[in-house]
């Protein structure tokens, strides 16, 4: 140690001093770094929101995933009992995505195609299956008196696997029977002397909803869950044009006054009218229900519309404003709607397990003397029908009934089991009198006698 002028110094004191010196810059550089890290709310919420919009891509591709391992249509359930589904990987969501993207294009440039899968195309005298045997030519629907149908005949067994949607006979004659179902194909039935499948439509990705013969039965509409209407040709199967919709239609009907023009009711709550030969399309909308087109009745004079909504309006073709709205309170939806071919009525299937019926002409007022229970259609979108000569009032019923109501009495008649699972479809054959053709959930046709 050495005293100068009384300042002492050592190692010891000038090492203290540098290491002071190093602290002294480490904390004005971390100082500094805190200072250019600061604190951004508007980028904090940029980047949580893009992490859940992620997480919500990942979890729809999830449920995607395990409906397309159990079935791939729209009612496959998003578990399965039997096979534990896993949380994809994010390679396997974007593979999904790939897929997705390559049936999409695959669906663009779907063909439409059409099947003879019958025995014989034409008879001994050169005649295709569209032509009417003579003897059924002479008579009138509604000329003979009609009873209530005591058995099964023959069954069509699993002609649509995953449920049929529609039956239809062929206009005047009845010799044929169209239907329509979940697995998206189109069947066309002999049923008059051999009972055997003869065509096969396929021009739909999804399942078929609803179906219509044109007056003369040459061609026939159908409508899917693809959001795509296309017009056939009944005898060769060939599309003759196609119409896609913004939204899925439910129900299509031919005018039948122009045979050229059609409605259809989309679940956007819209019934579109078009023009087959228009270019602009469609030529009138008819937008004044808030709810989804169930059914639509056609008049030469006047249509009528059902909807989820609960409401039923009446409307002159062509113009915007319905002239009727029956809507009340206490009014159910209503599925299904009939006239009744001989009095002025309207059947309506109402969803609190009744058929109800108001006059069709004038002021459309309910006649409450006609009330016809004892079926169950709540919650099922379930048709009723009548006899030809209007005699029989029948409506499907949910756990798997085909029942029969006299029309003066409102009494059942008959109720036919037929299977476990809903029947949907149920149609009068125009000229016979006592055969029906029912279908179902379960996939078969029934034709009963």
């Amino acid at each position: 140690m050495s005293l100068v002028q009384g300042y002492s110094s050592s190692e010891e004191e000038i090492e203290s001093q540098e290491e002071n010196a190093i602290n002294h810059k480490r904390q004005k550089t971390s100082t500094n770094t805190f200072q250019k890290i600061s604190y951004d709310p508007a980028a904090f919420d940029a980047n949580s929101q893009q992490s859940k919009l992620k997480e919500a891509k990942a979890k729809a591709k999830e449920l995607k995933l395990r409906r397309k391992r159990n079935g791939g249509d729209p009612w496959a359930p998003i578990h399965s009992e039997e096979e534990q589904v896993h949380k994809p990987e994010p390679a396997q969501i974007l593979k999904e995505e790939e897929e997705e993207e390559e049936e999409n294009t695959e669906s663009e440039k779907f063909p439409p195609s059409s099947e003879f899968v019958g025995s014989n195309k034409r008879d001994y005298q050169g005649r295709s299956f569209m032509h009417i045997p003579s003897e059924l030519t002479k008579k009138i629907p509604g000329d003979q008196e009609c009873f209530v149908p005591k058995s099964v005949i023959h069954t069509f067994t699993k002609a649509h696997p995953k449920g049929v949607n529609k039956l239809q006979f062929f206009p005047h004659s009845g010799h044929l029977l169209l239907s329509c179902g979940n697995d998206a194909t189109i069947k066309l039935w002999a049923i008059r002397d051999a009972l055997e499948l003869l065509r096969i439509y396929k021009g739909h990705k999804l399942a078929v909803k609803d179906i219509s013969f044109n007056s003369t039965g040459d061609k026939f509409l159908s409508c899917g869950f693809d959001k795509i209407i296309r017009l056939w040709n009944t005898e060769t199967g060939e599309v003759i044009k196609t119409f896609e919709m913004s939204s899925i239609p439910n129900v299509v009907r031919f005018n039948p006054n122009i045979e050229s023009e059609f409605v259809v009711g989309l679940s956007n709550h819209k019934i579109e009218h078009y023009d087959l030969a228009a270019i602009h399309n469609p030529i009138q909308t008819y937008d004044h229900h808030i709810g989804a087109i169930n059914d639509i009745l056609v008049d030469k004079e006047t249509f009528i519309s059902t909807s989820d909504d609960k409401s039923v309006r009446v409307w002159h073709w062509q113009i915007n404003i319905p002239i009727k709205v029956i809507s009340d309170p206490s009014q159910f939806s209503t599925p299904s709607i009939k006239k009744h071919p001989k009095a002025n009525y309207i059947a309506l299937q109402s969803m609190d397990n009744c058929v109800k019926v108001i006059h069709s002409t004038r002021k459309y007022k309910w006649n409450k003397n006609k009330l016809f229970k004892g079926h169950q259609s709540a919650g099922y979108g379930i048709e009723i029908g009548f006899s030809p000569d209007g005699k029989i009032l029948m409506s499907g019923d949910a756990r798997g009934y085909a029942v029969f109501w006299d029309w003066q009495s409102k009494k059942i008649v008959n109720k036919l089991k037929l299977s476990t699972l809903p029947i949907k479809c149920i149609t009068f054959h125009p000229l016979e009198t006592s055969k029906v053709a029912i279908a179902g959930n379960s996939g078969d046709i029934y034709y009963c006698d």
